[in-house]
């Protein structure tokens, strides 16, 4: 079969276009179907939205994802020195960025399946569990010359969504957040007030521990997750390119880092007890896990992706240029393949036998934690992050009298994370 954006040869049963990245919708008569939007909206004078904020004028094209034809192939004209690297890694399968309700681990569902086919700019038929937000805008025709410029271009994007019918009681939350920890862009629209406190909350006690943490999300947000696709109730997505720059290449372009949480599950705390409840019981989840507690495994993953950062020297994702794809490479296929993680569960499994020596072995070892610490992709490997995203998980809950892998894994990822 053909790519219906490029023109492609794609196999049988294959998710993505390997040469334009696009998500490949495959009806049941085996033919590939657009999954493109009809919407291309002119932004201007994004200086004016915020008036606490003197932000730069942008002139250029917001779209959704795998929005129509003509403006997709454009893009990859324009970034065509940039789409041969840091998209196709934007679009890899995150398989390690999943965080599951149920107790079947099922691993294969994609991150991007789950994002892009369910943002719409028509808010009106939305059901009660859907959020407005929309997490995956696309800017072009930037003129990105600083680190400012890229966060004010994603603050822009945050407030621009914040209408008159935005909850007065919820924006004072995500402002608090966004003052207090340095996150670029909150965005709770529907979530139930006692709710969107206790997340707070979690953040509040993360970044007291980890204040090095401060540096690099800049979006927390509620997103809208196709149920077909798992019990997905939120996940870390550590580079989407968020925007484009007015040159040849499309480079410098705008990186967001973001946790996104599955509205399904966030505006349903009755859906979210239940599910949390049962899992942890089950002993998917550590125990004592609560409706707001996946939201700590999500920071678990982003602690360990900035020691990620840190183990190659690299201090700056917000904004990539010419010069930095290759590194951004290195960067990111080291979080796929998880040896980074595996270094540090090694590291700190060494340090637990050099105080207890012991006979087991290290996947028995971190099999401790949880039954998701040792989840596996659809290729039968593991997913090292998930390990320490679940000691993180754990430790949050149960602090001292979390399990003893767990403990030992975090003091290895503190050393890493730095303070």
């Amino acid at each position: 079969m053909f790519c219906n954006i490029c023109g492609s040869h794609v196999d049988d049963g294959q998710d993505f276009c390997h040469i334009c990245g696009n998500f490949l919708k495959v009806n049941a008569e085996n033919k590939i179907t657009s999954n493109s939007g009809s919407n291309v909206n002119n932004i201007n004078n994004f200086n004016n939205v915020n008036n606490n904020n003197n932000y730069n004028t942008y002139n250029g094209y917001r779209r959704k994802r795998n929005n129509n034809t003509v403006i997709i192939l454009t893009t990859i004209l324009i970034c065509i020195v940039i789409v041969g690297t840091v998209i196709c890694l934007i679009m890899y399968k995150s398989k390690n960025n999943y965080y599951f309700a149920n107790t079947n681990n099922n691993a294969n569902e994609n991150l991007e399946q789950g994002t892009t086919t369910q943002s719409s700019n028509n808010t009106t038929t939305r059901g009660k569990y859907d959020t407005a937000i929309i997490t995956d805008n696309v800017y072009y025709g930037l003129s990105i010359n600083s680190d400012e410029d890229a966060y004010n271009l994603i603050k822009l994007d945050s407030v621009n969504q914040k209408k008159d019918d935005y909850p007065k009681d919820i924006i004072k939350i995500e402002n608090n957040i966004i003052e207090n920890y340095s996150i670029t862009a909150v965005n709770l629209k529907e979530m139930d007030v006692d709710f969107a406190k206790e997340i707070e909350n979690v953040v509040k006690t993360i970044y007291n521990e980890y204040p090095s943490a401060r540096k690099y999300l800049t979006n927390l947000t509620l997103t809208n997750v196709d149920m077909s696709q798992g019990n997905l109730l939120a996940f870390f997505m550590p580079v989407f390119e968020a925007g484009f720059s007015d040159t040849p290449t499309g480079a410098p372009c705008v990186i967001k880092t973001q946790i996104e949480l599955n509205s399904k599950f966030f505006l349903n705390s009755q859906r979210m007890d239940a599910s949390v409840k049962a899992s942890s019981k089950s002993g998917h989840f550590p125990k004592n896990a609560t409706r707001y507690s996946p939201v700590a495994h999500e920071f678990g993953h982003y602690l360990s992706f900035i020691a990620l950062l840190n183990h190659h020297s690299t201090d700056h994702i917000v904004v990539i240029d010419d010069s930095d794809v290759a590194n951004i490479n290195n960067i990111m296929l080291d979080f796929s393949k998880g040896d980074f993680s595996l270094q540090m569960i090694k590291e700190a499994y060494n340090n637990y036998l050099a105080k207890n020596p012991s006979n087991i072995q290290l996947d028995e070892w971190r099999g401790q934690i949880s039954a998701y610490a040792l989840a596996k992709d659809e290729n039968g490997e593991y997913i090292y992050d998930e390990t320490i995203a679940e000691a993180f998980h754990d430790v949050y809950l149960n602090g001292n009298n979390a399990n003893e892998a767990s403990k030992y894994i975090i003091d290895v990822l503190k050393k890493y994370v730095g303070g």
